[in-house]
């Protein structure tokens, strides 16, 4: 049902400069940080503290997803073949050891400068519904999470038996039903889409309490993620590692789960006031202790 699209690079100088699948990413990067930004204001935060917050999260988010997913996904034969593939960038990202080097990232440097935690991971949260989607689109032209054969209508027409197809030469769409898979990019290009409608539904229409955004992406991520990675591929020299039948996703699925119901029940704790002003940039009211905004 769902086309196989296969999106050439721009080819500069004779050489494959720009991917579409790192145009898309760029892309999420910039909305959901713009996102971001908007939340943070409207709940009284800076927006060069916001701006700042943003790039040692994303820094350490993409160190410790490209880190951990050589050394927990990938088999090099040698130390030094491993050290190689630490080194080059390329070797790989792990969506969800990402999300849990951004939020160190994020508390280290709330810890640091002595912010609240919350309102900066509550505006993250925000953002990240539109930044996830973009990034999945990328995920989705690439190909590069095959899952399992299928004949649901939700299903990729694969061009090839194979997980990984080569590019077919000359067509840029394909369909065929014969090697359809399930992917898991373009499922979570649907799951993201959601969220961020209902994201933007809340904001409108209901005026979520601080906090709402963080608890409810981790709630919502953790079970559909859980389930999701039971249809990733099996069949092929780079599947994803197992350990008792279950990936580390599946298990780090269930911890985002546990803290996101953690979560549900703080956010409730705390009164359902509007945002805060916009505080007056050049004297900065300090964080109450007693503020449920406080550093957590």
């Amino acid at each position: 049902m769902i086309p196989y699209l296969q999106i050439p690079p721009i080819v500069v100088f004779d050489y494959p400069l720009i991917h579409p699948f790192g145009i898309l990413v760029a892309t999420g990067i910039l909305a959901g940080a713009a996102l971001t930004v908007r939340r943070g204001v409207r709940l009284g935060l800076q927006e060069e503290m916001i701006k700042n917050m943003i790039f040692w999260s994303l820094l350490c988010g993409f160190l410790l997803s490209h880190i951990l997913d050589v050394l927990v996904y990938q088999d090099h034969p040698t130390f030094l073949a491993t050290l190689k593939a630490i080194a080059d960038p390329r070797t790989g990202l792990s969506s969800m050891f990402g999300f849990a080097g951004a939020v160190l990232g994020l508390v280290l440097w709330c810890r640091h400068h002595k912010e609240p935690i919350l309102p900066y991971a509550d505006s993250l949260a925000y953002g990240l519904a539109v930044g996830w989607m973009f990034g999945r689109l990328g995920c989705t032209v690439a190909h590069d999470h095959p899952g399992e054969r299928t004949t649901f209508f939700l299903g990729m027409d694969y061009p090839c038996p194979n997980a990984h197809c080569p590019n077919v030469p000359g067509e840029i769409i394909h369909t065929g039903a014969e090697f359809r898979r399930h992917d898991m990019g373009f499922y979570e290009v649907l799951i993201a889409g959601a969220l961020a409608a209902f994201y933007w539904l809340a904001e409108h229409f209901y005026k979520p309490r601080l906090g709402f955004f963080v608890a409810a992406i981790a709630t919502y991520y953790g079970p559909v993620r859980f389930a999701l990675d039971f249809l990733r591929v099996k069949d092929i020299p780079s599947a994803d590692p197992r350990f008792f039948n279950l990936t580390p996703a599946h298990y780090a699925a269930i911890v985002v789960t546990i803290v996101g119901l953690v979560l549900i029940v703080r956010v409730q704790k705390i009164p359902a006031n509007p945002p805060a002003a916009v505080p007056n940039e050049a004297s900065p009211e300090p964080s109450s202790p007693s503020d449920p905004a406080a550093p957590a």
